[in-house]
């Protein structure tokens, strides 16, 4: 009688923790975040709600702290400028993630045009 209890009990207890695992998972909390390796509990607001891999081609602001898009002449705001260093004024193809709250865009990959 006492191992068919102490049975019923372990299997309660283990869906428990399944149920338990699985709702952090959901809401976001217990995961890694990949740049970071901070759980992303604690990244930042524009991180947690970024859309990512959107190709894009424009032009560099010459202060790298803006994007003007090709596709619709939209201006975006940067949030990693140190990643066009060495870009600035130059049209560019670029991956991005773009925050929808903000409309933030995180720069993931540039690539420009070869010079002729």
């Amino acid at each position: 009688m006492k191992t068919l209890i102490l049975v019923v009990l372990a299997f309660v207890l283990s869906l428990a923790s399944m149920a338990w695992a699985q709702d952090n998972s959901q809401s976001g909390q217990g995961q890694m975040n990949p740049q970071s390796g901070q759980p992303s509990s604690q990244t930042s607001q524009t991180n947690q709600n970024t859309q990512g891999g959107q190709n894009m081609s424009g032009t560099v602001s010459r202060d790298r702290k803006t994007f003007t898009s090709d596709k619709d002449s939209k201006s975006y705001r940067v949030n990693n400028p140190q990643s066009l260093k060495g870009y600035e004024g130059q049209h560019v193809a670029v991956l991005v993630s773009v925050d929808p709250d903000s409309g933030d865009i995180h720069i993931t990959q540039i690539e420009a045009p070869p010079q002729q």
